[in-house]
């Protein structure tokens, strides 16, 4: 078989699912003039409103720091969602997945797609603020942003699956996890810089793996400066968190059974 013929199915599957999940966005704000624009611009007021509140220093401008936390914002969106909206995807997602044909690992896959669908839309007015505001701080460092998004999509699919299977066993989790969720948006340098950081913050930086996906996130786009020792640390724990939840997932066969 050509390698034409084996990618072809996976980007046709691709596509249909940025289909639906567009579909759902309009659905979801099919009463509101300015309908899918309210994605990012939630987004937006929201992380306007963080960095006029948390702008700790009078050295960086409310707009660099505008840009600092929008772009933690965004991702950390997406990380949140990887967790706290897979708490109960098998038990929710039964008749959309009947419906849709989908497999266990179809109706994951579907999940990351919608995350990934919010994750980009935002990115478009994050390049567009960029341009706008620092039109400097475009580099190199975007042509990593490819090598980024799979990094993140390994330990997306692979966290929300092993959230998944725990709250299944331990129902108790899924109120833990979000839980943890919250606490943790406040632990990582989502609206509080990183650089120069002391005392708690310090050891949040060095020990708190969200820090590092988040720094890595912004050296992407040119907010700030590429740090090889991040990567290295996202992305093998990246593999680790992905090798964990496909060996769940393959344990796991006959206790989560196949939706088609």
């Amino acid at each position: 078989m050509s390698p034409w013929r084996r990618i072809r199915p996976l980007i046709s599957t691709t596509v249909r699912f940025f289909h639906i999940s567009l579909i759902e966005a309009q659905n979801q704000h099919s009463g509101a003039r300015l309908g899918l624009l309210w994605t990012p611009l939630s987004a937006i007021i929201f992380s306007a409103v963080l960095a006029i509140v948390f702008r700790h220093s009078d050295q960086i401008s409310t707009a660099d720091f505008f840009l600092y936390v929008f772009c933690g914002y965004v991702f950390w969106t997406f990380v949140a969602d990887s967790l706290t909206g897979s708490t109960n995807l098998i038990q929710s997602q039964l008749e959309f997945a009947v419906h849709n044909n989908l497999s266990v690992l179809g109706l994951f896959l579907k999940s990351l797609v919608d995350r990934l669908f919010e994750y980009l839309f935002n990115i478009v007015f994050l390049l567009i603020f960029i341009v706008a505001l620092r039109p400097s701080d475009f580099s190199w460092s975007i042509l990593l942003f490819p090598v980024f998004l799979a990094i993140c999509v390994l330990a997306s699919l692979g966290a929300s699956y092993l959230v998944n299977i725990i709250t299944i066993l331990y129902p108790d989790m899924k109120t833990a996890v979000q839980v943890g969720a919250r606490f943790m948006f406040f632990a990582s340098p989502v609206f509080w810089s990183a650089e120069s950081s002391h005392g708690a913050r310090a050891i949040l930086v060095t020990y708190n793996l969200a820090a590092y996906y988040l720094s890595a996130a912004r050296q992407v786009f040119g907010l700030q400066p590429f740090v090889a020792f991040d990567w290295v640390v996202i992305s093998a724990s990246s593999v680790v968190v992905a090798g964990a939840g496909y060996i769940v997932f393959a344990a796991s066969q006959n206790f989560v059974r196949n939706f088609k």
